[in-house]
């Protein structure tokens, strides 16, 4: 681990760290071991997603990018750790803890970001070959080759292909399967560092979902076999053990009802395919003047969701997804008649197609200043459908993807519960300034930030309610549909409409070197993250034009105040830090709409610390420490259906009070060992810092907090040398949550303090139970 020169509170993970970790594993994962960083794995391999917060920010503020290429969500911010790339391919991740880069291509980072780069392929020729297997039925191979330097230009290339697999921790039914390939070609261009470089990535992955459920100690449902209704006591007490099942038969003549065969959440199956192609060049137009052009292609293609009872009659004639129910007028179970209800599958499908490109002109005034221009722009378009798809007599998806072949209606019409278009927009500006005084101790950068944000949503169902609600009819049966809604300011036809924003956020920081001491380091920077696009299409149930719906970017002052010492075998950096957020999204309730929407919540603060320390005692034996401790501060009350709840005053949920951890690695060939652990605090289940209660109740159902939770992991390795091979070959365990620590995993924040089965309640994740792989590498 490195803290690196710069005014930002940043650190740095190599290869030689993340090659320690479990091959595959998700950067996101690794990264815990920072501070500031809370990260809640979904499973021990990191396949099934996570949950990422870095000084409180939730995934959806923090900007990741693969060589600067963003990876988060176009429609609602979020980020996919089991979509990242293999750890085999990162030459190191650097993470800025609580602000973006001037030139951060983002619309959504309020805070902080991830910085991934990818494997540059080596100047000589390498093979490397990996099969690993572990608890829970999981093996992964992986083969990558590196093809040196090739003939008198020197052009390098390299490719990767792994492919893995396991079962859910949770239960006898969920399986998680991953294959990705990653490749590139670089092309040094003379000896001042220009060159041209082209990457891309391919990840696909289809898992069921698992692990998530109620955060209450209370049953809040009699067990019905689809899965558990409370937060189970022990990872023993949370194995869920499904039993076969068969969806209802189909009998002529007859009224057949659907069944719940099906319908269990890990049932869902969760399919994502991502491609991500990038390019790269460094061009020195002149002494002191290089331009470098960044261009990018990402597709996306991914659903989530479970099963619906749909009918096989019509409603008043019509046909499609209206009022919440599904009407298809004609038979679907083969019985011949369209008396039936039957169970499909309904997944919220969303492809996205994305376009971007980042420049920047970079003039060295002399060899202490230097000025740089840059530009960014990303056009986004994203389809959000649910269509439907059949089901096996077990329960099981026909198909995972249902867009593929959609079931339609008697008319021929796909019937779903959403068609939306959007286009994301994205023309960013950005100018930066940096010097150096006082003889090189002082170190000054400054910078402008200007992006401007367009969306341009088309909604081809109708709005039914604020909170997103729709009706989705086609055809003849929309004209019906439409007569029947009677004149109302709060209904939203079919239509489009687009949004705009814009801000300049400057940003300011300033390093001084303290001779054989130090540095002491500070920064400012404005943040901002503009509404998530899928959640604007609440505000169409609104008049057009109306102020209704509509929400505010969210913004941020961010300070940094720090010391690092980075030479030596003593390394540490210490950072005071504070965040000022106006305008915080959320959901709340909306007195003109009667209902809980997306909107802006107000005022908070945040402000904390985020120290580490590593010491390297000698060639053989190095120890790293880390911690953070942080607290905030809600500024006003949320409005609610019953009255303002008290959140003034409170502190976020969610958000981990305290982490801290730390890392002892021993080197004696042909032997290494390491073993790390980290503790994470107590985080307030809702922004009221109540309990949950029962709805209607007094009766407690899950504490105000938490409880805190360690984890520890083993790695050890053994050159393979001293057998006839090299000594990067190599056998290799790892362990993690070594001794089987029970916690409660991520979860999402919430002002709600009143749960029931059929009202609101938070879901949280089973914290991920430990697991052993060994990993067998073979390289040259």
């Amino acid at each position: 681990m490195a803290n690196p020169d710069t005014s930002k509170a940043s650190a740095v993970l190599t290869q030689a760290w993340i090659e320690r970790q479990t091959p595959g594993q998700s950067i996101n994962d690794m990264i815990n071991y920072l501070p500031g960083v809370s990260f809640q794995n979904n499973d021990p391999y990191g396949g099934s997603g996570g949950t990422l917060m870095i000084r409180g920010f939730d995934a959806t503020r923090i900007s990741e990018t693969i060589d600067g290429v963003t990876l988060n969500d176009d429609g609602n911010y979020a980020l996919y750790s089991g979509e990242l790339l293999d750890s085999e391919v990162i030459d190191q991740v650097s993470v800025n803890l609580g602000t973006t880069d001037v030139d951060s291509p983002t619309s959504s980072a309020s805070g902080s970001t991830i910085n991934i780069r990818s494997h540059q392929p080596t100047q000589d020729f390498h093979l490397k070959a990996s099969g690993a297997l572990g608890t829970d039925n999981y093996y992964r191979v992986m083969g990558m080759v590196d093809s040196g330097a090739i003939g008198p230009a020197g052009t390098r290339l390299y490719a990767e292909y792994s492919r893995s697999h396991n079962d859910s921790p949770f239960n006898n039914y969920g399986k998680v399967r991953r294959e990705q390939a990653n490749g590139g070609i670089y092309q040094p261009l003379g000896a001042n560092g220009d060159f041209l470089s082209l990457k891309a990535t391919y990840v696909g992955t289809e898992n069921n979902f698992s692990g998530s459920v109620p955060l209450s100690n209370v049953a809040l449902a009699s067990d019905s076999g689809l899965g558990f209704t409370y937060f189970p006591t022990s990872f023993k007490n949370g194995y869920y053990t499904y039993t076969p099942c068969t969806t209802a038969s189909a009998n002529a003549g007859v009224a057949d009802k659907a069944n719940t065969c099906g319908s269990a959440y890990d049932y869902r199956v969760n399919p994502a395919q991502l491609l991500n192609i990038r390019g790269s060049a460094r061009l020195t137009l002149a002494p002191g003047l290089v331009w470098t052009i960044d261009p990018s292609f990402q597709w996306t293609k991914a659903n989530g969701g479970g099963t619906v009872s749909a009918s096989e009659g019509t409603l008043n004639g019509m046909t499609g997804y209206i009022n919440g129910s599904y009407y298809l007028g004609k038979d679907l179970n083969g019985d011949g008649d369209t008396l039936d209800t039957v169970r499909l599958l309904a997944p919220s499908q969303t492809t996205t197609h994305r376009v971007a490109l980042t420049t920047s002109m970079r003039y060295d005034i002399d060899s202490r200043q230097a000025v740089r221009l840059a530009y960014a722009f990303a056009r986004s378009v994203i389809a959000q459908t649910g269509e439907l798809g059949p089901i096996n007599s077990d329960g099981s998806p026909v198909m995972i993807s249902p867009v593929n072949d959609p079931i339609t209606d008697a008319s021929g019409n796909v019937v779903e519960k959403r068609d939306t278009r959007s286009i994301a927009l994205l023309n960013q500006v950005s100018a930066e300034y940096r010097g150096s005084f006082l003889d090189n101790r002082l170190k000054v950068n400054a910078g402008l930030r200007a992006p401007f944000m367009h969306r341009d949503l088309t909604n081809y169902c109708f709005a039914r309610n604020a909170s997103g609600g729709v009706t989705c009819a086609f055809g003849a049966s929309a004209t019906a549909y439409a007569a029947t809604i009677t004149t109302s300011p709060y209904y939203g036809a079919p239509q489009r409409r687009t949004y705009n924003y814009s801000a300049v956020l400057p940003s300011i920081g300033l390093t001084y070197d303290l001779p054989t001491a130090g540095q002491i380091f500070f920064n400012f920077s404005q943040g901002m993250s503009v509404p998530q696009t899928t959640s604007l299409y609440q505000s169409f149930y609104f008049a057009n034009g109306s102020d209704a719906g509509l929400v505010n970017p969210e913004k941020t002052n961010n300070f940094d105040l720090g010391f690092r010492r980075t030479s030596g075998p003593l390394q540490a950096q210490a950072d005071l830090w504070y965040t000022h957020f106006t305008n915080r999204l959320g959901t709340a309730y909306q007195p003109d709409a009667q209902t809980t929407i997306y909107t802006n919540l107000g005022t908070v603060d945040r402000y904390g610390i985020d120290a580490n320390l590593s010491y390297r005692f000698n060639s053989h034996v190095s120890g790293y420490v880390f911690g953070s401790w942080l607290h905030s501060r809600i500024k006003d009350n949320v409005t609610a259906a019953t009255g303002d709840l008290a959140t003034a005053g409170k502190f976020e949920s969610a958000v981990p009070i305290t982490t801290v951890g730390a890392r002892l690695s021993g080197n004696f060939q042909p032997f290494t060992l390491g073993v790390q652990v980290k503790r994470t605090g107590p985080r307030y289940v809702n922004d009221q810092n109540t309990p949950y209660y029962l709805a209607g109740t007094t009766t407690v159902a899950y504490a105000a907090k938490t409880p805190s939770y360690t984890t520890v992991d083993l790695d050890a390795r053994v050159a393979l040398g001293a057998v006839g091979l090299n000594d990067r070959s190599y056998l290799q365990v790892n362990v993690t949550n070594l001794f089987n620590q029970y916690y409660v995993g991520g979860f999402s924040g919430t002002f709600n303090n009143q749960i029931s089965y059929t009202g609101s309640y938070t879901n949280a994740q089973i914290g991920a139970p430990r697991a052993a792989i060994a990993t067998l590498v073979l390289a040259y």
